[in-house]
């Protein structure tokens, strides 16, 4: 079984995608609130059952309309910053 661990510059990057996204929205902000559990799906990398566990353990806001689940951009990104790992020698 093969392990793979995101770097700090693999978070950067995803970050940094993730802000991309931000000016799309037609919000008062200027900057895209929601986004689609599938947009989430594929930023992050993970499968639906890992959306759906950190949906149930409150780490990501989300929003239910009809059968579709949208998280607030903001969660998305405070969840990326809760896993970035400090240094090398922390795992």
């Amino acid at each position: 079984m093969k392990i793979e661990i995101a770097t700090k510059q693999d978070l950067e990057e995803i970050k940094s995608l993730l802000i991309s996204l931000i000016p799309q929205s037609k919000s008062p902000e200027g900057g895209r609130k929601w986004i689609r559990g599938s947009e989430v799906q594929e930023y992050l990398g993970i499968s639906n059952t890992k959306l759906h566990e950190l949906r149930q353990s409150g780490k990501l806001t989300f929003s239910k309309y009809g059968n579709m689940y949208y998280y607030d951009i903001n969660s998305v990104l405070a969840e990326i910053e809760r896993n970035k790992v400090l240094c090398k020698h922390c795992f």
